[in-house]
């Protein structure tokens, strides 16, 4: 986990509040690429234990055992408190995903200071901070982030190949968002209106009244799943964002968890209207 502090002479506040700003935006990246949904107080909340944890380089010089083993502690607790807890396999993944985030971001930084060849960079406790100010580290940083979500972006376009999407739906004056897999093999439909219809996690509806039901056909036999109809569903891409009204949600035990808790047909995407996110 990077920790940067902005002078070599330490001061506590400027170390608190610059990594507090870097660890914040560590966590959006590990979220973008995570496919995870945090509420903003949680981000927050793991960000000042980042910011925290770059306490550790006023001690004197540790033990790289116990260096090592301080910041895999660190990570998994920012980790577990920024996101929700999903299970182990969903916990790990996070995990390795927040580390690759802070190896690239910290590959990036490294990059930016050879160019512009800095004073002087000091090293303890395998933690590092630059002899500048806070200004030029935070844009520094911020570079360093715009870089990275750039990067992880043409990975997610390269390897989802635009099969997830960020969908928010709205119910009885509540909202809850999610990522679905957009399968052409979803091709359920409300019996009544045939509405085209959205099968997501159950959990993530648990107290919604379901007035229909949909009827399906698995490899294990026929089944019925109970669904409702929301207000909207906002469907957002990377074409922007765009309404359904006309949909059913139809709840699941059997979604896969993780990078995804919902699947969508593709045409019900295609048919969507989008407004440019701009």
């Amino acid at each position: 986990m990077i920790s940067v502090v902005a002078l070599t002479v330490i001061y506590v506040d400027v170390l608190l509040v610059v990594n507090f700003f870097i660890t914040f935006l560590l966590l959006l990246i590990t979220q973008k690429l995570a496919k995870e949904n945090s509420k903003l107080v949680r981000l927050v909340l793991a960000s000042f234990a980042g910011a925290a944890y770059s306490l550790v380089i006023l001690f004197d010089e540790l033990d790289f055992a116990v260096s090592l083993l301080g910041k895999l502690a660190a990570a998994c607790l920012i980790v577990l408190i920024a996101f929700r807890r999903s299970g182990l396999k969903c916990f790990a993944k996070n995990t390795a995903i927040f580390f690759f985030v802070n190896f690239v971001f910290a590959g990036i930084m490294v990059g930016l200071w050879m160019i512009f060849k800095p004073a002087g960079i000091v090293i303890n406790n395998s933690t590092v901070y630059f002899d500048v100010s806070a200004t030029v580290l935070l844009i520094s940083a911020f570079i360093a982030y715009v870089i990275s979500a750039v990067i992880i972006r043409i990975y997610n376009n390269k390897t989802a190949k635009n099969e997830l999407y960020q969908l928010t739906v709205y119910y009885g004056g509540q909202k809850c968002s999610f990522f679905a897999f957009a399968d052409s093999g979803n091709n359920l439909r409300e019996p009544f209106s045939d509405y085209p219809v959205i099968v997501a996690d159950e959990n993530l509806f648990k107290d919604v009244p379901c007035s229909r039901v949909i009827p399906v056909s698995t490899v294990n036999g026929e089944g019925i799943l109970k669904a409702f109809k929301p207000e909207k569903v906002v469907i957002s891409t990377s074409r922007g964002s765009g309404e359904l009204s006309r949909v059913y949600i139809a709840l699941s035990k059997n979604v896969k968890k993780g990078e995804y808790q919902g699947i969508i047909n593709p045409k019900s995407v295609s048919e969507v209207q989008y407004a440019s996110k701009n």
